[in-house]
């Protein structure tokens, strides 16, 4: 028999929660197999990878694509993480520079690494979304991601909202971290993320 109404609502909802809490147990694993320094950004790739999927009604099995992509990542994935951390450090530590003097140029050096900081921040929602849905070079993705926070500013900060809001809520219902702490902003940055590539691409195919 065919559910419909509040019931089928409610077994859609239940599905789409198992699956979060599912995908964020193998993140969580993720980092734990590459002692969370190595780990971090192959399982927060796969992870994203497998939500990506899921979001295109693919039909796979995560336990394998999230394995697969794992061990594909371990290096490029690495590599391209860390030079993200590095450009953090390199923004925050300017930024801790120039605000220790008091003259005019020192002030408007801070507050062009404040803004510089700001895009780092934006970018960041962006970085992994970017990864999984596109093949190319790592210094590619860094400018696709610089693209995409200085020329769509609304939907940056909409995924900035995506970010803060289920931080919001874990933070104020603690119980719900064990469980969905990393994969429920992964779900929510892809699905605006997929959104605007969708739209960016139909709006590219109408120019040519």
């Amino acid at each position: 028999m065919e559910l419909s109404g509040w019931k089928r609502s409610l077994v859609y909802y239940a599905d789409w929660a198992l699956k979060l809490m599912y995908v964020n147990l193998l993140w969580i694993l993720g980092n734990f197999v590459g002692l969370v320094v190595l780990g971090f950004f192959p399982s927060t790739i796969a992870m994203f990878s497998v939500i990506r999927k899921w979001l295109q009604g693919e039909d796979f099995n995560t336990f394998t694509h999230f394995k697969e992509v794992f061990k594909k990542e371990l290096i490029k994935g690495n590599l391209y993480g860390f030079i993200w951390v590095i450009l953090g450090f390199i923004v925050y530590f300017d930024l801790q520079f120039f605000r220790y003097f008091s003259n005019i140029p020192s002030l408007l050096l801070t507050y062009f690494t404040f803004i510089l900081g700001v895009i780092y921040v934006l970018g960041l929602l962006f970085a992994f979304p970017v990864y999984v849905n596109f093949e190319l070079k790592t210094i590619q993705y860094l400018k696709n991601t610089l693209f995409l926070v200085l020329s769509q500013p609304i939907v940056a900060i909409i995924m900035a909202l995506g970010f803060y809001i289920p931080y919001y809520l874990m933070i104020k219902i603690p119980g719900l971290l064990p469980f969905f702490c990393g994969s429920l902003i992964a779900f929510c940055l892809m699905i605006i993320s997929m959104k605007l590539f969708t739209r960016l691409e139909k709006k590219e195919n109408k120019g040519l």
